[in-house]
């Protein structure tokens, strides 16, 4: 009986880990809907574009979900990327809105 217990507290901790660290990973609710494109093109041409050449951007476009592209960002600043948080959040929603080789990012 105590072995059945644990058991199914075993499972049931492990469900809300994968629970939370699904809903810390995922969704945009915290990023918001893309901004115009002007503020799109402005954000990419004064942050991404001073390491990055801009086919390396367009070329990511339509590749990647917002976590990655979350992921990608957090990585950017680690390496140095200066953007605030409202900064990040435009990005990514602006990035992982945009289809490959979209005109407003890659002209």
């Amino acid at each position: 009986m105590i072995k059945a217990i644990m058991k199914s507290a075993i499972y049931l901790s492990m469900a809300v880990t994968v629970s939370l660290f699904m809903a810390a990973c995922g969704g945009t609710a915290d990023i918001g809907p893309p901004p115009p494109d002007t503020v799109c093109v402005s954000l990419v041409n004064a942050k991404c574009v001073k390491c990055h050449y801009k086919t390396r951007i367009c070329d990511a476009l339509g590749t990647k979900s917002v976590a990655q592209w979350k992921r990608s960002i957090k990585f950017m600043i680690k390496q140095g990327a200066q953007l605030t948080e409202d900064e990040q959040n435009k990005v990514i929603a602006c990035l992982s809105s945009l289809p490959k080789s979209s005109a407003i990012v890659c002209q």
